[in-house]
């Protein structure tokens, strides 16, 4: 590999993820603290100092708020880097970590399956919560670190879905992904992508999605590009396909049936959007806020957020959310002090309210009208 790509790649994965110290290794099935699943009602010292908290703690770039949840009844679920995971039920903030029986504190992904069961992408590997036990599923992996040590593990979940016919699909943090049907593991993207430092592939898979047809996508983050699976074979789109990035961080599939793509690499990056067809690119030059892009979501009249380095972009075919017509506008809240770079998720909540958080544990939550912040100032 050149060296500028090595050391282009190396700064902009260690921007990416925090470097946390391993969680502890726990191979059987734990349950909480008392019989009713519940977590203790006192949290934490080091939890997340969420609305209500009694005390302000001082966040780091490592302190990400990574993911958000809206379970079918009701609850939002939030997953962090450091504190477990938070469900909110509207009320009040009730916080599992290891303490309760979560597999690890770092807690990268969420997904509700059809069951019912929520399942944590955890930097130990698979954690399943029923309502009542938390039960640990380990990756195929032979332990060793590689490349990256303690900041990027291949047991790392760092996307989940699961597909149309109930398989679960699992991107992970150097191990490419994986298909689980609840016993067995079958690999994919292993051996895929750009060949790192010590020879290997080691390929972080931050997304994935099911299109309409049924076909799973997958992005890398190490020089893999986006990658699709029909079923029995895959096929992989590069520049010459009309992608030119190949650092792909996000992805979402909008309701017309098209697929957006974030990139982070700055030789092109921005948005990429495949219409079945082709590959349109999107960047600063065409109104886009930022060019580094982490995060998307599509809300209820169909516009587009879209989470970037140095804020939220809102992304209107229509024109009609600027005054000028412009079809990508920043998303700019009356308190300007707020962090809104490298927002890592957004999360509609059963009253249409829109969630959202990312880097210095900072999470808010936006009524269309009004932003209100459930982390302290001052990180």
């Amino acid at each position: 590999m050149p060296k500028a790509n090595s050391y282009s790649f190396i700064c902009t994965l260690l921007f990416v993820l925090a470097t946390i110290a391993p969680c502890k290794g726990q191979d059987q099935t734990h349950s909480p603290k008392n019989n009713e699943g519940e977590p203790s009602t006192t949290p934490p010292k080091q939890s997340v100092n969420m609305e209500g908290a009694k005390e302000a703690i001082t966040y780091g770039a490592g302190d990400i708020v990574t993911s958000g949840l809206l379970d079918r009844t009701g609850n939002l679920w939030f997953g962090t880097t450091t504190e477990g995971v938070y469900r909110y039920d509207g009320k009040s903030f009730a916080n599992f970590t290891e303490r309760e029986g979560l597999c690890s504190n770092e807690v990268w992904s969420m997904l509700e399956d059809t069951d019912g069961i929520i399942w944590f992408g955890t930097a130990d590997g698979l954690c399943s919560y029923d309502g009542k036990t938390f039960t640990h599923v380990p990756l195929p992996w032979d332990g060793e670190n590689d490349l990256w040590g303690k900041l990027c593990n291949p047991n790392q979940v760092t996307s989940m879905l699961q597909d149309k016919n109930g398989f679960y699909w699992l991107g992970t943090c150097g191990g490419g992904a994986y298909r689980y049907d609840g016993k067995t593991f079958i690999s994919f993207l292993s051996a895929t992508g750009q060949i790192q430092s010590d020879g290997l592939h080691h390929n972080v898979v931050k997304s994935m999605l099911e299109d309409t047809a049924g076909n799973i996508w997958f992005t890398s983050l190490t020089h893999g590009g986006v990658s699709r699976y029909d079923g029995e074979s895959l096929t992989h789109f590069t520049a010459k396909d009309g992608l030119n990035d190949d650092m792909v961080f996000a992805s979402i599939l909008d309701h017309t049936g098209n697929i957006w793509f974030g990139c982070i690499q700055s030789k092109g990056g921005g948005l990429y959007r495949y219409d079945g067809k082709s590959f349109t690119n999107f960047t600063k030059e065409d109104g886009l806020c930022d060019n580094f892009v982490m995060s998307f979501f599509e809300d209820r009249t169909n516009k587009l957020w879209i989470g970037t380095g140095s804020g939220i972009c809102i992304y209107d075919p229509s024109g009609s959310h600027s005054p000028e017509g412009k079809v990508f506008t920043p998303f700019l809240p009356a308190d300007e002090d707020l962090a809104l770079g490298d927002i890592r998720f957004f999360v509609e909540d059963k009253a249409n309210n829109v969630w959202f958080g990312g880097r210095y544990g900072v999470l808010y939550r936006y009524d269309g009208k009004t932003i209100t912040e459930f982390t302290h100032k001052g990180h």
